[in-house]
């Protein structure tokens, strides 16, 4: 009879165990794998960002957008380079209820230029780029809308058009 306790004692000694070690390991697993997740860092908002309308040149096709998922945005849609600077006047209507952020794209999908976030009511006018292409290029403006405070993606808006380079002389 103390050998049947013994063996029942030790056989669920035995399984304890193994759930024990079973438990750290899916622990270890757990903590290995939100370890690898990236974090969110969110954009900064512009720091030349005016608020108001810009007054902008009638050569450089400045529209409106309105866009499927409840926001508008006005925009140049031709966009020239000189030296660094595009000028974009790009524009969030005050009557927006989401933050916008205009990225330039080139055919690689390398990120040769952005604005940091606009809030309804204000514009960029002008966009510094990481690098100047040296002839005129196809490019693709992207719109990102953001929720407000939260940061949650309110949709994208592609746009292809040309970045002309401007040449001195």
């Amino acid at each position: 009879m103390k050998t049947d306790i013994y063996k029942k004692n030790k056989t669920a000694l035995g399984v304890l165990c193994a759930l024990c070690c079973l438990s750290v390991a899916v622990m270890l697993f757990i903590i290995i794998m939100t370890n690898n997740i990236e974090a969110f860092t969110p954009p900064e908002f512009d720091k030349e960002a005016i608020t108001g309308t810009p007054e902008v040149p009638e050569n450089l096709g400045y529209s409106p957008l309105e866009i499927e998922s409840g926001f508008s945005t006005f925009i140049c849609g031709k966009l020239s380079a000189k030296n660094s600077n595009v000028d974009v006047y790009f524009t969030s209507p005050e009557t927006n209820t989401v933050w916008l952020l205009l990225r330039i794209i080139d055919k690689t999908g390398k990120v040769i230029g952005q604005t940091g976030i606009i809030r309804p009511g204000e514009y960029v006018k002008t966009i510094v780029l990481n690098e100047v292409p040296e002839k005129e290029k196809n490019i693709k403006l992207k719109i990102i809308a953001y929720q407000p405070g939260t940061y949650t993606s309110m949709g994208t808006v592609d746009i292809n058009t040309k970045l002309s380079i401007y040449k001195q002389g």
